[in-house]
């Protein structure tokens, strides 16, 4: 059986509501804390992810924007596929879903940024007019998503993602929510066991795409 397609990568386009509710909390640093929280005018909730790696940021970079590894490690994903690198990064994503559940599918533009205090944010967020539906699939009609990693000052990262998805069409919502607790778990995780390869382990600048937005980055 597949299994539901909100996962992913994202941040909230909807209002929040409230606050963050501690949804699992890991037991030491290395292990997944998760959250949930009820975002205003949707009855799907928002979820969010932090773990704290002994690792680099461009390790961890080299993790998220390899295309290829995406179903190794991001919760249900089915595949990706980059279409384009013009302006910004824009994905083809698709996912697998639970029975009655149809699979999933979405194309995001990506924006890769770097705060003043090092804060390195990879977001996420529909586009438009990239791909056409594809037969098979329902197409995500909103999601927003963001990866956060902030270097610590004692040789670990900190990797926060957040997500908001609506997975459109009928997805009974207990389903979305059931979906929600696990996806950042799961995905952070997965995020954990790429860095254990030495394509991630050992990356270095010179291995990272060049995405738009890259070359400023001071890492």
């Amino acid at each position: 059986m597949k299994a539901v397609v909100v996962a992913l990568l994202m941040l909230a386009a909807p209002s929040w509501a409230a606050d963050w509710e501690l949804n699992h909390e890991g037991s030491q640093r290395g292990e997944v804390t998760t959250y949930v929280r009820e975002v205003s005018n949707s009855p799907v909730k928002a979820f969010k992810g932090v773990v704290e790696l002994k690792a680099s940021a461009t390790s961890i970079l080299a993790v998220i924007t390899a295309v290829d590894t995406f179903p190794e490690w991001i919760f249900q994903s089915q595949g990706a596929e980059r279409l384009s690198m013009e302006e910004k990064e824009r994905i083809h994503m698709r996912f697998n879903g639970i029975w009655p559940v149809a699979d999933r599918d979405v194309v995001l533009a990506n924006t890769l940024t770097q705060q003043a205090d090092g804060e390195i944010h990879l977001h996420s967020e529909n586009a438009e007019g990239f791909k056409d539906k594809q037969q098979g699939f329902v197409r995500i009609p909103a999601l927003d998503n963001q990866f956060v990693i902030t270097p610590l000052p004692d040789g670990w990262v900190r990797v926060k993602f957040e997500t908001f998805v609506d997975p459109g069409g009928n997805v009974p919502v207990w389903l979305a929510n059931l979906v929600s607790t696990k996806a950042p778990r799961v995905t952070l995780e997965g995020l954990k066991e790429q860095l254990e390869k030495p394509r991630f382990a050992n990356a270095t600048r010179a291995d990272l795409p060049a995405l738009p937005g890259m070359e400023a980055l001071e890492l």
